[in-house]
């Protein structure tokens, strides 16, 4: 049995595809008949509410946006306050950072002294 080397030698030049016959005729009608009828649609008359109904809604959004800035900007301007007072006071007493300095003070001692006392006893267990 002899085997072709290259077998789209003998394929160059035709059309793989093949249309069986009468498929064209009468294409258009059979695809036709297979489509619904057309239907009228019906036409709605547009009420005034539905003309009206987005002019309302933006100015829904408008009178919200209104609000919500009269909240939070207009409180603060009625107050005499204005745009610094948004900055946070962070000035703390002395006498509660001289309290805050010696609290730290004592807990970094009781740590020096529990890693020493660690530390020895971890120098004592490695000499036995």
């Amino acid at each position: 049995m002899k085997k072709e080397e290259n077998n789209l030698d003998r394929l160059k030049g035709t059309n793989p595809f093949i249309v069986p016959e009468g498929y064209m005729d009468g294409l258009v009608e059979r695809i036709m008949d297979q489509l619904p009828e057309n239907q009228a649609e019906e036409v709605r008359p547009i009420s005034l509410m539905d003309r009206v109904r987005p002019w309302l809604y933006m100015a829904a959004v408008f009178a919200g946006l209104g609000l919500f800035f009269k909240a939070i900007v207009g409180d603060e301007v009625s107050n005499g306050n204005t745009a610094d007072s948004l900055i946070v006071n962070t000035e703390v007493p002395v006498e509660s950072l001289n309290a805050i300095e010696l609290e730290d003070e004592e807990y970094l001692e009781y740590l020096e002294i529990q890693y020493a006392n660690y530390l020895m006893n971890e120098e004592l267990a490695y000499s036995e």
